[in-house]
């Protein structure tokens, strides 16, 4: 049998048009700004994240602070990803946890505030691949599968991939 987990990732920056994302935007540039008055140099301050991350390597656990901010909306999803419905319409990608990354961010310029969130689910069985659809199984009884199916999109990947 084998076990995967899907990642399904978002980018969010200024041009986010869903209101959950903008929270998420206004709230982490927020957050960015103030991370950034901590690790940044009082003598020779800087504006960008990756001139701060040259001058400050410390300023890599930057995402990890925002990522504070950004589960308490991740919580608001009660485990699963209601746009992202299994061909069906009835079951939703699930998630389990979600990572981070900061792709680029500016203390004086909020357009320059850029962040990835990627979603992962918990261990699914994939038991097959059929019609560009993956055919999978939240089960681990072999003698019982309740299935689901769903279509491929771009903005999910295979993140872990065990065959016993």
């Amino acid at each position: 049998m084998v076990q995967i987990k899907l990642a399904f990732r978002i980018v969010i920056d200024q041009d986010s048009t869903l209101i959950w994302d903008k929270y998420i935007f206004e709230d982490t540039y927020f957050e960015y700004r103030v991370q950034h008055q901590v690790f940044d140099n009082e003598k020779e301050p800087v504006d960008n994240y990756w001139e701060l991350l040259i001058k400050n390597p410390s300023a890599a656990k930057i995402p990890f602070l925002l990522s504070a901010v950004v589960s308490n909306y991740v919580a608001q999803l009660n485990g699963s990803i209601k746009s992202l419905p299994d061909v069906l319409g009835t079951t939703f990608f699930p998630i389990e946890t979600f990572r981070l990354d900061l792709i680029s961010s500016n203390i004086k310029e909020a357009s320059k505030h850029k962040l990835g969130i990627t979603f992962y689910t918990p261990i699914l069985q994939l038991i097959d691949i059929i019609d560009n659809k993956y055919l999978l199984s939240k089960s681990q009884d072999k003698n019982h599968l309740e299935t689901f199916m769903f279509a491929f999109h771009p903005q999910i990947a295979i993140a872990y991939y065990r065959y016993s």
